[in-house]
C-alpha cells in the first residue's frame, strides 16, 4: 500500500536543529568525538609497522558512525523524529556494538594516536547510548518528555496527525460534547402545565375517559414541540474535567474537524476521561474538544 500522501514532510530547517538543545548538544558532541577518532585513526594508520598494524575494523567504525550522525543531524532537522525513530534506533544500537569494539582493540596500544581514537570512540559510544534510549522511547516517556520541554521547536503537527489517524488500525475517536447534544430532560412541575383534564374544543380525548392525563394539541398535524424556559430548563450535569495534562508538543487542529482543539507546547489542559487514544480537554479559555493523548502528559 502507497502511504505518500499519509506521511507529508517538510524540508530541512536549521532552526528544529537550533531550537533543540538536545540535539544541538548531542550531534555537535558527536562530531567533534569523530572528528578526534578520524584523526587518530589517520594518524594511527600512518604509525602502523608490521609487527602491530592498525585494526582494519576501526575504520569501518568510523565510517558508519559518520553516516549516523549525518542521518540524526537530519532526521532531527527535517523534523521526521516519529517516522523514523523505530529504524534510527536500531541503527544506534548496532552502531553502540560497532563503537565499543573499537574501544577495545585501541584502547591497549602504547600508540598515543590510538589512544585518542580509542578516547574519540568512549565519547561517541557515550552519546550512541543517548541516542539509543531518546528514539527508543516514546513521546510521553518522562526523560524524553523533560528533555523535550526545553525545545523551542515544535514537531510537525500535519505529519503527526496524519500518523495519529492510522494509529491503532484506524480506530475510530470519541464524540465530544461539541458535536453530540444530550436528550432535553424535564421535570414534573415544568410539565404540569401540558396536562389536559378536559377535552378543548372538540378535540377528541385518547382513551375516552374524562381524567385522561395526555395532553392534546389542536391543530398540530405532526409531533409536538415541547419548549421549556426557566431556570430549570437545562438539568444535564456539565462534564468533570478531574485530570490536569502538560501538552510535550504543539498541535493545530484538523480545520476540517470542529470536534479537535489546539494547543500550544507546555500548555495546561484540563481532562475528563484519560482512557483511548484522544482525549476530552478544556483550555483555559473554555474551549473544549479532543486531542491526542500522545501529545500529552499527565500532572
Amino acid at each position: 500500500m502507497d502511504h505518500s500522501n499519509i506521511y507529508r514532510r517538510r524540508g530541512f530547517q536549521s532552526g528544529n536543529i537550533l531550537g533543540d538543545p538536545f540535539a544541538l548538544a548531542t550531534t555537535s558532541i558527536a562530531f567533534l568525538a569523530w572528528l578526534i577518532t578520524i584523526v587518530g585513526c589517520v594518524i594511527g594508520q600512518i604509525q602502523e609497522t608490521s609487527d602491530d598494524p592498525f585494526p582494519k575494523f576501526a575504520w569501518w567504525a568510523s565510517i558508519y558512525s559518520l553516516f549516523l550522525i549525518i542521518g540524526i543531524f537530519y532526521v532531527v532537522g527535517s523534523d521526521t523524529i516519529q517516522t523514523y525513530h523505530v529504524a534510527i534506533t536500531g541503527y544506534t544500537a548496532g552502531g553502540m556494538v560497532l563503537v565499543t569494539s573499537s574501544v577495545n582493540s585501541l584502547v591497549y596500544s602504547k600508540s598515543g594516536a590510538r589512544e585518542a581514537a580509542a578516547a574519540g570512540f568512549i565519547l561517541l559510544s557515550m552519546v550512541v547510548l543517548v541516542w539509543t534510549l531518546y528514539f527508543g522511547s516514546t513521546p510521553s516517556a518522562t526523560p524524553r518528555a523533560f528533555l523535550d520541554s526545553f525545545a523551542l521547536t515544535k514537531e510537525s503537527a500535519t505529519m503527526q496527525r496524519q500518523t495519529m489517524s492510522n494509529y491503532g488500525g484506524g480506530m475510530g475517536r470519541p464524540e465530544t460534547s461539541n458535536s453530540v447534544q444530550p436528550p432535553q430532560m424535564y421535570t414534573s412541575a415544568q410539565l404540569n402545565g401540558f396536562e389536559n383534564p378536559s377535552p378543548v374544543g372538540g378535540a377528541s380525548q385518547v382513551g375516552g375517559g374524562r381524567g385522561s392525563n395526555v395532553p392534546n394539541f389542536a391543530g398540530s398535524a405532526g409531533p409536538a414541540q415541547i419548549k421549556v424556559t426557566g431556570p430549570d430548563a437545562e438539568v444535564v450535569p456539565p462534564t468533570e474535567y478531574p485530570y490536569r495534562a502538560k501538552a510535550i508538543y504543539s498541535y493545530e487542529a484538523n480545520p476540517d474537524d470542529a470536534n479537535e482543539i489546539s494547543f500550544a507546547k507546555h500548555e495546561i489542559l484540563e481532562v475528563s476521561d484519560v482512557s483511548g487514544r484522544w482525549w476530552q480537554a478544556r483550555k483555559e479559555t473554555g474551549e473544549t474538544g479532543i486531542a491526542p493523548s500522545n501529545y500529552l502528559i499527565l500532572l
